[in-house]
């Protein structure tokens, strides 16, 4: 099963980015990746599509958001702080992460109300 399109190009830029952020030619990464240049050349352009397995390699091997790639909901998730977080989760017993849920649950409800009562939303209302 192949990527859709949309799919497939939000891969083709994440893996080009990752790519150059480590610094790689697409011959080096292509090596990395234990798959040809061609291959990696039309990844980028998004002439085709990995398997999941391929899929699955590449994030790993590149440190790309599987979720940046599937969810496209605009959130950075290849930040430190977010990659740090991802890192800690497993670490956490059950009372930690219903911590983090409830202080997690609390700042973004505080972020929406103050964008609810900035005078700009005031204006539109």
């Amino acid at each position: 099963m192949s990527l859709s399109i949309n799919d497939a190009q939000v891969f083709s830029t994440a893996l080009k980015k990752a790519r150059k952020k480590k610094h790689l030619t697409q011959a080096q990464c292509a090596e990395l990746l234990d798959h040809s240049v061609s291959f990696q050349k039309d990844l980028e352009r998004c002439r085709c599509s990995p398997s999941i397995e391929n899929f699955y390699h590449i994030c790993r091997t590149l440190d790309i958001s599987a979720d940046d790639c599937i969810f496209q909901d605009h959130h950075d998730r290849t930040g430190s702080a977010y990659q740090e977080l991802l890192r800690l989760l497993p670490l956490c017993d059950e009372n930690a992460l219903s911590v983090l849920v409830a202080t997690a649950s609390a700042l973004i409800r505080a972020e929406l109300n103050s964008v609810s009562h900035s005078p700009c939303a005031d204006t539109y209302n």
